[in-house]
């Protein structure tokens, strides 16, 4: 397949450096989003925490209660997820993360003043719906005004945020009770607001909905605030690309008619808005959604990022978080349990950092191979210890904590960051916004059945047979990887789509391109 020459050429600007700093100011403004979903994933592991067989506390959960929820924010989530990808084409993704905080707030505000159960209920089916909500937008963001040789480095700040997230709720939850966290995370929300008002909306989405002018405008922004005469090369060849791509589906049926100009700087006789002259309605919106996930440039890639979500799921442990507290009392841990989660949230935030420093050098697929490595070896000894040290108070108990700190490193250092920058990277412009929203309701999914279903797995293999059982499944995923992921970093978006066709190189599918200090556009 022949490259695209938005693709494949490099521009230079004359200062490189405001080209980064604006896509740093990017993701600083993206990262409130990142770090409130952190915060609202940890939410259940602090009042699970704080009110599970707690008969001293005003609300108490039971078994049953406190599995329903620490799962009903993964089950709620797909909700949201899937309904992102319709919303953030109608009202763009700048629209679509303003919008997200207003059930979030939501939520902070309920749950500060919960006085039964059910409306923790209600917390977290509000939490997984802004989550879903949220994701797909941002990753989709942050795909589209990313330069290939700074979006790993973007999706790993946005990691990074969303373990600060973690991190600051669980030194909060130790600081604070748990109604004055929920009062102080409100605030997130809030000034998200604000500062998601300082940034343009993505140029491909202004692109699409016939918004060329404003498109140019934004790409300026994006690049390092220049004038738009500046990006004119970069612009005609992302507009040409976003054109053919909107033109081409599984039938060669086009969606639009060819725009009839560009509008430029230089020929600004026709620097007018453009709406797109859409051809007739070819079948209803959920056919067409149908068609586009049918098409084996969308359902290929969402396969391998479905595979990669599970398999980092069950690595991290993530759907054991929020029956960490009780895990860490099983396993006999002498010290209170927060400062432990503090730790893993810090080998956590360690491992993201790290990640940015040598994912250059090394690439998201070999970083993602030693990260596997390491936590499949940590997870098989933590079913070792169980079998066979494992005694209350017993002076071998920080071997334990050692091993979830490794496989907290290991998943901020590459296993728990690969399925969403494959999710920022893979995708074509057609069916983007649906197959994230599919992917991220799939990530959920799975890990509400983990979660519902871990008291009733514990008690029947126990403790040390369910990490044997990661164990097992954390091997398939070494594996896995080994044979399939490919490496996509410092690669344009139109040559990542090609490793999904018949025709690909295979090795060079797997290989990291040799460092250019000049820029790719995307």
């Amino acid at each position: 397949m022949a490259e695209n020459p938005c693709e494949t050429c490099r521009h230079s600007y004359k200062n490189g450096r405001r080209s980064m700093m604006s896509q740093v100011v990017v993701m600083l403004v993206l990262s409130g989003l990142f770090m409130d979903i952190g915060m609202q994933a940890t939410m259940p592991t602090l009042v699970i925490g704080a009110l599970h067989d707690n008969s001293a506390a005003h609300l108490e959960l039971n078994d049953d209660e406190a599995s329903w929820f620490g799962s009903i924010l993964s089950f709620s989530h797909p909700i949201g997820a899937l309904t992102s990808g319709l919303l953030q084409e109608r009202l763009g993704r700048k629209g679509s993360m303003l919008l997200v905080n207003i059930p979030t707030l939501a939520a902070w505000t309920i749950l500060f003043r919960a006085t039964s159960v059910y409306q923790l209920y209600l917390v977290v089916v509000l939490m997984g719906v802004s989550i879903g909500l949220m994701e797909a937008p941002l990753h989709s963001y942050i795909g589209e005004v990313g330069e290939p040789h700074f979006r790993g480095i973007m999706s790993t700040m946005a990691t990074a945020a969303t373990i600060l997230g973690v991190l600051a709720m669980h030194v909060l939850g130790y600081l604070f009770p748990w109604r004055t966290v929920a009062l102080i995370s409100a605030a997130v929300p809030l000034i998200s607001i604000l500062c998601l008002t300082q940034i343009p909306e993505s140029p491909t989405w202004l692109i699409t909905n016939g918004r060329a002018k404003d498109a140019q405008k934004s790409l300026s922004w994006v690049r390092g605030w220049l004038r738009p005469e500046e990006v004119q090369k970069e612009f005609e060849e992302l507009f040409h690309h976003t054109e053919v791509a909107l033109k081409i589906n599984r039938t060669g049926v086009s969606d639009r008619e060819r725009y009839r100009t560009v509008p430029t700087v230089e020929n600004e006789a026709v620097s007018r808005q453009v709406e797109p002259v859409l051809t007739e309605e070819n079948g209803s919106c959920l056919k067409i959604k149908c068609e586009e996930l049918t098409d084996k440039k969308v359902y290929r890639p969402l396969r391998m990022v479905c595979i990669v979500f599970f398999f980092s799921s069950v690595t991290e442990l993530s759907e054991l978080r929020p029956f960490m507290v009780g895990i860490f009392k099983d396993l006999g841990f002498p010290i209170k349990n927060h400062p432990i989660s503090v730790l893993t949230a810090v080998f956590f935030f360690v491992g993201a950092m790290l990640h940015v420093v040598f994912l250059r050098r090394l690439g998201k697929r070999r970083l993602t191979l030693i990260s596997q490595a390491l936590a499949t070896l940590s997870i098989l000894l933590l079913g070792v210890y169980c079998t066979f040290f494992n005694k209350p108070n017993s002076s071998l108990v920080w071997i334990p904590i050692s091993l979830m700190s490794c496989i907290s490193f290991c998943g901020g250092f590459g296993i728990a960051l690969i399925p969403w920058q494959l999710c920022a990277e893979v995708f074509p412009l057609k069916g983007r916004g649906t197959a994230q929203g599919i992917a991220a309701s799939w990530a959920y999914y799975m890990r509400f059945v983990m979660s519902k279903t871990h008291f009733y797995l514990e008690r029947w293999i126990r403790l040390n047979g369910v990490f044997f059982l990661y164990g097992v499944i954390a091997v398939a995923a070494f594996l896995y990887y080994l044979q399939y992921l490919p490496e996509t970093e410092d690669k344009s978006l139109k040559h990542i789509e090609t490793y999904f066709t018949e025709d690909h190189d295979k090795t060079e599918k797997f290989c990291k391109p040799k460092h250019n200090r000049t820029h790719n556009v995307r």
